[in-house]
């Protein structure tokens, strides 16, 4: 009887600590599919959007304000306050510039006019490109290359705009290399819309 009490017991015991890691690999298991399960939740939520050259951004505008054209043509919103600027390897300029939230019109000729405006979140960018600018962005595009031989920092370079406000920014070019540059500085709105700009950097 107390060999079969004793063999009960013994039994129990190994039960137990056989049972503990199986309990504790389940634990984990569980606990590693919730980890997952947030992480995939995280990554699934919504992301700031992320300006680019793209005219995807165009179904952010009310359809009643597209018009053919619209992401492809220079709207010619963005102003550069010089046209050429003259510097020595070394030399700081400084360039200043506005961009307005224009007014535009969208409507049939002789009929009703829907009132809109190039306005929302703009990223400003810095390219070298050639010497006569178009207005049309699928030719400027794939002409414009990364700038060399200058330094070039644009502030503010990212902001939001309202309808008819306008914004001053400031363009800073340091000289690096003797050269003569055609900078553009492009405006990239949120909803699509592009303006640019160029000026001539000559460098000695």
């Amino acid at each position: 009887m107390k060999f079969t009490h004793f063999f009960l017991i013994l039994s129990l015991i190994l039960i137990v600590i056989t049972g503990s890691p199986l309990i504790s690999e389940r634990h984990q298991k569980a606990s590693l599919e919730a980890d997952n399960e947030n992480y995939n939740n995280s990554q699934s939520e919504s992301t700031p959007l992320e300006i680019n050259g793209g005219n995807e951004n165009a179904s952010r505008v009310e359809p009643e304000c597209l018009h053919p054209g619209y992401g492809e043509i220079n709207i010619h919103s963005i102003k550069l306050g010089e046209k050429k600027v003259i510097a020595h390897e070394g030399d700081k300029v400084e360039v200043r510039g506005n961009i307005a939230g224009k007014e535009y019109h969208v409507g049939e000729s002789g009929g009703p006019k829907n009132t809109c405006h190039y306005d929302g979140c703009v990223v400003l960018k810095g390219y070298l490109g050639p010497e006569a600018s178009k207005s049309s962005w699928s030719y400027i595009s794939g002409k414009l290359t990364e700038i060399e031989g200058l330094n070039v920092k644009i502030t503010p370079q990212k902001f939001c705009l309202k309808a008819n406000e306008t914004i001053e920014f400031q363009v800073e070019v340091i000289a690096q290399k003797a050269g003569t540059y055609y900078l553009y500085i492009v405006a990239f709105g949120e909803k699509g819309w592009k303006s640019w700009d160029v000026i001539e950097v000559e460098v000695r």
